[in-house]
């Protein structure tokens, strides 16, 4: 008797998909505007996350705060603030001495070791005045953003959220990118920065606004994090930023629009692909982890994003060049 395989799709697992999927685009659109201005492989990204979520953690924890939008304007300004602050007294001085982007990726990872440090001690500090314990922080429930139950299908607060926050990015990067001269110079730098600059555009101006923006919408998801995580420690971004950065590579690091499809694969593969393995081959859940490090791996030695790390069939094309 030919055995039958019963399709392991559930609510959640759509649920948490479409979760997930907003998420990402969400937190990898805004690196792949940020490297294809900048010239930066900022893995300081992962702290714009954690930071968006502590200001929602330290508002609701020392100030009983649960406006969600409170939370996600303060976070904006705040990781947006930390990004330009990362350019201004880091990357900048770095580039203006003629460092190579490999050095200033090297920087980065630095700034994301102190900055989870500093996270740290800010937690210890407000864990003495309150005696609150924020290092492990739990789901925080907001009062501003209604549950709707469609059909049967019950939409939590923080879905409905990062589906807003998702919809208003794409629609503010349209807007922005292509209808204002900000943004068309924005697109110039990262055509070709030398040239815009001839041109009378201020690049130092334009990137300084990138930082902004991006750390800003990153912090923004951050914030509505809180609303969909169990628990929120100094190392939530930290944990994401392996799917981050290979959504991110979907993209070449240069397609917005690729790096959105991106964020929709990868969550694809972590939450519906990873049900099928688990109900047809018994593959642990856990590895769901995994199989977004083989997609990784996959991209940069079939499809390395502008020569990332050399992959195979590049080095092949120029040998053969």
């Amino acid at each position: 008797m030919k055995q039958q395989y019963m399709l392991p799709l559930d609510q959640n697992t759509i649920i948490n998909f479409l979760f997930y999927s907003f998420f990402y685009l969400l937190f990898a659109v805004p690196l792949t505007l940020s490297y294809r201005t900048t010239r930066v492989m900022n893995f300081a990204h992962a702290n714009f996350i954690t930071y968006g979520a502590y200001v929602a953690v330290f508002l609701n924890g020392l100030l009983g705060n649960q406006s969600l939008l409170l939370s996600c304007l303060l976070a904006f300004l705040v990781s947006g603030t930390l990004a330009v602050a990362s350019h201004i007294f880091v990357f900048k001085p770095l580039s203006d001495r003629g460092a190579s982007m490999s050095l200033i990726m090297i920087a980065s990872m630095g700034l994301w070791i102190m900055y989870n440090y500093v996270l740290y001690m800010l937690a210890d500090i407000a864990h003495a005045l309150s005696g609150v314990n924020f290092v492990s922080y739990g789901r925080i429930l907001y009062n501003d953003v209604p549950e709707i139950t469609i059909g049967g299908l019950r939409l939590s607060g923080g879905f409905i959220a990062v589906l807003v926050a998702a919809v208003g990015m794409v629609v503010f990067l349209y807007f922005f990118l292509n209808k204002t001269s900000l943004g068309k110079a924005m697109r110039a730098v990262a055509d070709n920065p030398v040239l815009a600059e001839i041109s009378g555009i201020p690049r130092n101006k334009v990137i300084t606004v990138t930082w902004l923006i991006t750390g800003g919408i990153v912090g923004i998801g951050g914030a509505i994090w809180t609303s969909f995580s169990g628990t929120v420690t100094p190392t939530t971004g930290d944990a994401m930023i392996l799917q981050v950065f290979t959504v991110a590579f979907i993209g070449g690091l240069v397609s917005l629009v690729k790096t959105g499809i991106g964020a929709f694969v990868i969550a694809l593969i972590e939450n519906v692909g990873i049900s099928f393995l688990n109900a047809w081959f018994g593959v642990p859940t856990s590895f769901r982890t995994f199989l977004t490090f083989v997609t990784l791996l996959v991209i940069l030695i079939a499809f390395p994003p502008l020569g990332a790390a050399g992959g195979l069939p590049f080095r092949y094309r120029r040998k053969r060049g």
